[in-house]
């Protein structure tokens, strides 16, 4: 029997599996969608340099066994489909050495030759971190060892060196803040007491997870006392925005990200809303907004960012859409005339 895709090959191997994306931020990928996707049936969602980076992590049906993670970057083509000939290529090298049971044990020879693959990928340990994090929360497992000491830092900061805490144990709060509202107010309360290396660390695990409203809340605030001070920090504005990019859209962020479009937003601000609040942008207003800022103070990133914004499935029939618009600024009708010279005009 062929075997084509990942799907295929893990549910006839008669293993469970989650699927998580790991490109822009943490996102879960549900199976129905990723199966979609699989059949040319619909783009990636969140492609970054057209690629899918995936984490897939897999068990056995049967009790309750250590998952095995795989981490795979699938290039995708010029219509944002998985690229098929990559999938089965990278299959191909996964049944020499796994055969037909992907949770049979690898010699490191093996493992060394799997990864020397094309389509794996090692993530940076913030993201790694976040999704041990989320994988063990969706799967009902226990946080790390290193949790219990950061619940009891945060009941009492003063009390315990916070460079003893675990990048690990950061991660576990911040997946479990959506879950747990004693937790989540505990952190409110403690948040702007740390340290900050530590408040920096936490926040940016932040990114990867939905928040409780209270929270988001208390950070786009935060936004806007930095924005009173004489000489505004734009590089905590955008730590603080970025945290809160795993939640759901709302008005007070969208009015935010509005109010700082407004204000001459540096290069700073205009990656961090590429790539990790582009949700954000599929309301026109901000979506034309960002391009003209970004024609118009930082023509050099223009280019990259909107190839980049352009492959996003859900921004790119707005963009396209807009392409013609006689009400765009004029530096932004030359910027992408650069690039389409039909839109020019």
């Amino acid at each position: 029997m062929q075997i084509d895709t990942l799907s295929e090959f893990l549910t006839g191997a008669g293993t469970d599996f989650r699927l998580y994306d790991l490109g822009r931020r943490l996102q879960p990928l549900a199976r129905a969608d990723f199966a979609a996707i699989e059949a040319g049936q619909r783009p990636y969602p969140w492609p970054l340099q057209q690629h899918a980076w995936l984490a897939v992590a897999y068990w056995q049906r049967a009790g309750l066994s250590q998952p095995y993670i795989w981490f795979l970057k699938i290039p995708l083509d010029e219509r944002g489909l998985l690229s098929n000939g990559a999938v089965k290529h990278f299959l191909a090298a996964l049944v020499e050495q796994l055969g037909q049971e992907p949770y049979a044990p690898l010699s490191e020879q093996q493992q060394q030759q799997l990864a020397g693959t094309p389509f794996t990928f090692q993530p940076p340990q913030d993201k790694l971190a976040a999704f041990h994090a989320r994988l063990s929360r969706d799967l009902g497992r226990p946080p790390s060892a290193y949790y219990p000491a950061l619940l009891d830092y945060l009941d009492d900061p003063a009390r315990s060196d916070w460079q003893q805490l675990g990048l690990q144990g950061l991660a576990d709060l911040a997946a479990r803040l959506g879950d747990d509202e004693a937790l989540a107010a505990q952190l409110r309360r403690s948040l702007w007491r740390l340290p900050e290396p530590v408040r920096l660390a936490l926040l940016a695990q932040c990114e990867h997870h939905p928040l409780p409203a209270g929270l988001v809340e208390d950070l786009l605030g935060a936004i806007s006392g930095e924005l009173e001070r004489a000489n505004p920090d734009e590089a905590r504005i955008g730590l603080l925005l970025r945290a809160t990019a795993g939640s759901a859209s709302s008005p007070g962020r969208s009015n935010k990200i509005a109010s700082l479009l407004a204000l001459a937003p540096g290069q700073t601000l205009m990656l961090t809303l590429a790539a990790r609040l582009w949700q954000e942008l599929t309301e026109e207003s901000l979506l034309l907004a960002y391009l003209a800022q970004l024609a118009e103070r930082h023509p050099a990133l223009f280019n990259g960012l909107f190839a980049e914004l352009v492959s996003i499935p859900a921004l790119r029939p707005l963009i396209l859409a807009n392409l013609h618009n006689p009400q765009l600024p004029a530096s932004l009708r030359q910027a992408l005339g650069g690039l389409f010279p039909a839109a020019r005009g």
